[in-house]
């Protein structure tokens, strides 16, 4: 009896809201000690506490794949099937961000497409940590906005097979949705605001001027010879340097004088 659905809830996708989450994984949950002590009897107002006691996200973990509290608060939402207000009521409270997870993922589950989209991206904005179990048992660190991202994007969260929902540019195209509008524009546009106006002109001339000589100067440096060249010769001393005289001629007579001196060579055929 305390497994079964309440009896005034209505179908989700066509069928029992406790079947959306997988048989396995449902007596996993029936046959844990936190569902039969803690989750006896809840309703919409005495879950609130035991989603205040919760210190993490997670699905089924360890060796023997036992169930998470944030699994069995689940199916109890599933089970008693809380109005679309209760549940509103959970993601906008801004105290106990794991209710509002919790809160999100069963929004996720169990809505329109269109309102999901229109309740679920504001929360984009929420950067809050959130710790994370996998199903190794390790405990890790996500925020809020990832943990979104993950129930629009993912197939499978927290061992919960989620129902496929279509793209946003297609409910864009058939008008069922606006255009998406960044939470972060705002803050664009102040730091847009907060950039320096730009430079002031020169008091040598205006920009036209400058810009008009700089390529005469550009080439003028270019053209310009190395300062080692540019140095007269008469700064290293008083005065000119003096040029160095050419080589004098060699006497005529000197000359034959060498030629006479100088054995003349014979031929191979022996002056024949």
């Amino acid at each position: 009896m305390a497994n079964r659905t309440d009896t005034q809830a209505d179908t989700v996708h066509g069928t029992n809201p406790q079947y959306l989450v997988d048989r396995i994984i449902r007596n996993k949950i029936y046959n844990d000690a936190y569902w039969k002590e803690f989750c006896f009897g809840l309703t919409t107002e005495s879950l609130i506490d035991r989603a205040a006691e919760l210190d993490y996200v997670a699905g089924t973990y360890g060796g023997r794949r036992r169930p998470a509290k944030f699994l069995c608060l689940f199916l109890k939402l599933l089970q008693i099937q809380p109005d679309e207000d209760v549940i509103l009521e959970y993601i906008k409270q801004p105290d106990l961000k794991y209710l509002r997870a919790l809160g999100a993922a069963y929004y996720r589950i169990s809505q329109r497409h269109v309102d999901i989209f229109k309740t679920l991206e504001p929360l984009y904005a929420d950067y809050r940590k959130l710790r994370f179990r996998d199903l190794a048992g390790k405990l890790s660190i996500i925020h809020m906005d990832e943990f979104i991202d993950m129930l629009f994007r993912e197939k499978t969260v927290c061992d919960v097979t989620m129902p496929g929902i279509p793209k946003r540019e297609t409910l864009e195209m058939t008008l069922d949705l606006p255009p998406y509008e960044s939470v972060l524009e705002d803050d664009l546009e102040d730091l847009e605001d907060l950039e320096p106006p730009p430079a002031a002109d020169a008091p040598g001339g205006s920009d036209g001027e400058a810009a008009g000589a700089a390529p005469g100067a550009a080439a003028s440096s270019s053209c310009a010879p190395p300062p080692e060249a540019r140095r007269s010769p008469s700064d290293d001393r008083g005065g000119p340097r003096p040029r160095p005289k050419p080589p004098s001629p060699q006497p005529e007579a000197e000359r034959r004088q060498r030629r006479s001196r100088t054995p003349r060579r014979r031929s191979p055929s022996g002056g024949r």
